[in-house]
């Protein structure tokens, strides 16, 4: 799913970002693995808000997908009671 790609490379893209800002911006105080994690909190709460379109184009997709299969096994299921 195309839709998966990009939404996965977004929430990484957001991550790195936040880790360079926050480690240019914190390392003489911190070392690397808390500003992972602060990296990971800032980066998860802002994917709420900036990555809001690409996440509603997933959630659509597997929708779709998720009632195509449904109406399959629908299908299936019918022909196996006709038989």
């Amino acid at each position: 799913m195309k839709e998966f790609g990009i939404y996965t490379g977004l929430r990484a893209a957001l991550f790195a970002v936040c880790l360079g800002v926050l480690w240019l911006a914190l390392r003489t105080w911190l070392t690397i693995w808390p500003i992972a994690l602060l990296a990971l909190l800032v980066s998860s709460i802002l994917s709420i808000f900036v990555l809001r379109a690409a996440r509603e184009r997933l959630a659509g997709k597997i929708e779709t997908r998720a009632e195509r299969i449904s109406t399959r096994l629908e299908q299936a299921r019918s022909a196996e009671d006709d038989d």
